[in-house]
């Protein structure tokens, strides 16, 4: 479990499908994007993956953040374009036109629609919401009947990216009648779908000690208040600093052992929130489906 050598890349898996390599590798940021090999899910875990291209959106998916390119012509691109709104999958828009933007060193924008008739100031609120963790692309808001009149708004040889249908007033007319994806723009399209951040994609290596480790010489070469405890690769309990100092020195941890506390790899990120009372900004053991522990997770507390 390497850390990024780059914080500006992500890891980035992808199946095959038209677009799919090509769109990979220009996410990826500099970094090298994997094939998915068997399982996508197990893949993502494996790899540690921040996002998936994949050929189609899975609706039960939610492991990682997804994109799906539709057509793409990456040589032709020009200018790349978020559709933003109301939906979860906005933001997620937003920062993939501005990674594509980079890549094909292309200008990228985003646009808030409403419908024609209709008040423009949601869609202000949307940019003003997101404009903050994307400041580096240019933004506007337009009045439109739907995805064809946006496409028509836009330049020639613009890739279109936006969030996959069922969020926004937008993004729920991209199914409807006459907003079928064939309207879409010059150089193609991009349909992403966030999910939660997990476990696995922040957790570091593995920090336990063993059952049969002398209570003194764990509180000399280690200084956490909290410590997981692992036995052949397993987690078999957690041990706190101030019960260890009531043992004798040569007693064995396990005497001071408690029930093992863990997160799952693919746990939210949200879920080690309710264990930062018991380990604070020590870190939390990661367990794998199987049990095994695959590593660590440091939180701040709030």
């Amino acid at each position: 479990m390497t850390p990024r050598a780059d914080p500006s890349t992500l890891r980035v898996v992808w199946t095959r499908g038209r677009g799919c390599r090509e769109l990979a590798a220009l996410l990826a940021g500099g970094g090298e994007p994997s094939r998915v090999q068997g399982d996508p899910a197990a893949d993502c875990v494996a790899q540690r993956a921040d996002l998936l291209v994949s050929r189609r959106i899975q609706p039960s998916f939610d492991l990682v953040d997804v994109a799906v390119p539709v057509d793409l012509d990456p040589s032709s691109v020009e200018a790349v374009v978020a559709a933003v709104g109301g939906g979860p999958h906005s933001l997620l828009a937003a920062r993939v036109a501005s990674r594509l933007g980079q890549a094909l060193d292309v200008p990228a924008s985003m646009v808030a629609a409403y419908p024609v008739g209709g008040d423009g100031a949601a869609a202000d609120d949307v940019i003003r919401q997101i404009s903050p963790a994307v400041p580096d692309i240019a933004y506007r808001t337009v009045a439109t009947s739907g995805m064809t009149d946006l496409v028509a708004s836009l330049l020639d040889k613009s890739l279109l990216v936006f969030g996959a249908p069922g969020g926004s007033w937008l993004q729920r007319r991209v199914s409807g009648a006459g907003a079928k994806l064939r309207s879409r723009a010059d150089a193609g399209a991009v349909i992403v779908k966030a999910a939660p951040r997990r476990v696995f994609q922040h957790m570091a290596e593995p920090l336990p000690v063993a059952p049969m480790m002398r209570a003194q010489d764990t509180l000399h070469l280690r200084s956490e208040s909290t410590l997981a405890v692992a036995d052949e690769g397993r987690l078999v309990g957690i041990v706190r600093r101030s019960r260890l100092a009531e043992l004798p020195p040569d007693a064995p941890v396990e005497k001071a052992m408690e029930e093992p506390v863990s997160l799952l790899d693919t746990d939210p990120l949200e879920a080690a929130m309710p264990l930062l009372p018991l380990f604070g900004s020590d870190p939390i053991p990661v367990v794998s489906s199987n049990d095994r522990l695959v590593g660590s997770l440091v939180m701040s507390p709030a």
